[in-house]
């Protein structure tokens, strides 16, 4: 399966391909639907055809760009590959869910043809490939230094297999490697980028930066989930025909937290039970473990048909790329977390307390208190009492600053009460207690609320000039559905029940400017210390029986 990542409004996000066409634009007909400036209703297409994908602009006024130049025609893209519509950059992926590890039960021993070399994370310094195998365990080519150290052959001007007039030693080709690699993961750590984006990169570096011919990214998210691979890539781009891999090498380079080097696996007769690296015609292969913060996040696998294509140079040079590559994916599954954490808190906020707030991030997973569920809940409608009237003399401009400071102040006491805003339907206010968190005490905290509500609108009316502003406030308790509802392309948090109905009856038909009028439901389930008149009974429209009604005086 493919898929598009991108971010949008700095937001992560991902969008699965289908077969056929893909059309990228801000037209709901879309596939892809991207609200981004410069974006033209239906921008470009993404066609996937079980051979090939294939980018194209549809004339777009702002065009669509791949390596920094507009496309005129068809383009054909692989997996890693990036373009630019309007403002976004989008990056094709391949959606790769688990890996087949292979359970033979070799061991891998450390000799001539295979290294295993213990590994620090990337906040440790590193030491050299062989700095902890013992000298009598160090592979042949190091003896072979040794060697050539002590009869006194100058490794500078003899021919050992360096292009001719290279005469760099092999430490400062090394550092140079590992100085560029560095740089090139530089660029990576600093960019925010969503995770698929930074796997995507990873790999891209492995091959450059080692000849290898396939490479695995293998991701869990947690200690107790699998392994899952997410990136799996030949050099050319194209995705491998097998991805089964040696279980005993993954274990070991987890488990152990060491880097592996195996020269010819193929024909190392320690491997030779080794039925996934023989079905594979694996010849040489490095593994090292994604590791940050003392925990293991995966591992990085990357390996050659052709015998002897690594060295220890190599393997340094991958084991620097695991460590920091680990540091690239924290780094992005941090922020996006932060992002998800922040998007989360501005929705919250927009409807309810920051004690609310606060309390349903901290609760665990911010959307389960906003799933829709049955609550016992007090409905709080407040509506500005002749508001056609008063304002039929002013200007748009000026209804619209009055509602501001209006809604403002009467939000601020209902969240200083932990109650939820509803909605704001046109001057009126609807707002609901005991919800999206139970409130034991919601009926009490709705009605104190009500009551400081008009105290806060005398102190409103005493700094404005012209006409005073007359409210109306009923409130009605009883269960209801409160949670998020809507299409799945836009939910918010809303109240529906007969609760909600009676509420805005009375509201709209019995309270009389400057009054807070509550039913005998919601006069039940109120604590001491609050004064009632009692009003004449009314039958609601809509309702067979009549309704117990009472105005708090204070």
């Amino acid at each position: 399966m493919l898929i598009l990542t991108f971010l949008d409004a700095g937001l992560p996000r991902v969008h699965r391909l289908r077969d056929g066409d893909n059309l990228i634009g801000r037209a709901p007909v879309c596939e892809l639907v991207i609200t981004a400036p410069e974006m033209s209703r239906q921008h470009a297409r993404v066609r996937v055809t079980r051979t090939k994908v294939i980018l194209e602009d549809l004339g777009s006024t702002s065009g669509t760009f791949v390596d920094g130049t507009r496309i005129s025609g068809p383009h054909q893209l692989h997996p890693g590959d990036s373009f630019t519509v309007a403002t976004v950059e989008i990056t094709l992926a391949s959606d790769v869910n688990e890996i087949e590890l292979s359970e033979e039960g070799h061991l891998l021993i450390d000799d001539a043809n295979s290294i295993v070399v213990p590994i620090k994370p990337a906040d440790v310094p590193e030491r050299g490939p062989t700095a902890d195998v013992p000298a009598d365990r160090r592979n042949e080519s190091d003896r072979r230094n040794e060697s050539d150290r002590r009869t006194g052959i100058n490794r500078r001007k003899h021919n050992v297999g360096r292009p001719t007039g290279d005469r760099r030693s092999g430490r400062d080709r090394r550092g140079g490697r590992i100085v560029r690699l560095l740089a090139e993961i530089g660029k990576t750590l600093v960019q925010v980028q969503p995770l698929e984006q930074v796997l995507e990169r990873v790999v891209h570096l492995v091959f450059d930066a080692v000849p290898a011919e396939r490479a695995f990214l293998l991701l869990r998210d947690s200690l107790d989930q699998p392994l899952t691979a997410r990136v799996q890539r030949n050099r050319d781009g194209t995705l491998p025909t097998k991805t089964m891999l040696s279980h005993t090498i993954v274990n070991k380079v987890m488990h152990e937290r060491v880097a592996m080097l195996a020269k010819d696996a193929l024909y190392d007769p320690r491997l030779d039970s080794s039925g996934s690296i023989q079905s594979m015609n694996v010849r040489s292969f490095m593994c090292a473990p994604l590791w940050n913060r003392g925990e293991v996040l995966g591992v990085l696998y990357c390996d050659n048909p052709k015998s002897k294509r690594f060295n220890e140079d190599d393997l340094e040079v991958f084991a620097a790329l695991c460590n920091y590559a680990a540091v690239a994916i924290e780094q992005s599954r941090l922020a996006s977390q932060l992002t998800e954490e922040t998007r989360r808190r501005e929705r919250l906020q927009r409807y309810h307390s920051p004690a609310v707030t606060n309390k349903i991030l901290h609760g665990g997973d911010a959307d389960d208190g906003l799933i829709a569920q049955t609550r016992d809940v007090s409905v709080m409608f407040c509506d500005i009492a002749g508001f056609t009237s008063m304002t039929q003399h002013m200007t748009p401009e000026a209804v619209g600053d009055m509602l501001n400071d209006f809604f403002e102040r009467m939000t601020d006491v209902i969240f200083d009460h932990d109650g939820t805003l509803d909605k704001f339907i046109g001057d009126a206010i609807l707002a609901v207690f005991g919800a999206p968190l139970e409130q034991s005490d919601h009926a009490s905290r709705a009605v104190a609320a009500a009551i400081e509500m008009r105290r806060v609108l005398a102190q409103f009316n005493a700094e404005r000039h012209g006409r005073p502003i007359e409210m109306r406030i009923a409130i009605n308790s009883g269960p209801a559905l409160t949670g998020d509802i809507g299409s799945p392309r836009r939910r918010e948090f809303t109240v529906l029940g007969d609760v909600v109905n009676i509420a805005s009856r009375i509201e709209s038909s019995v309270a009389k400017p400057g009054q807070i009028v509550i039913s005998e439901f919601t006069k039940g389930r109120l604590g001491p210390g609050f004064q009632f008149r009692q009003l004449d009974s009314v039958t609601l429209r809509g309702r067979d029986s009549a309704v117990d009604l009472f105005e708090v005086i204070g």
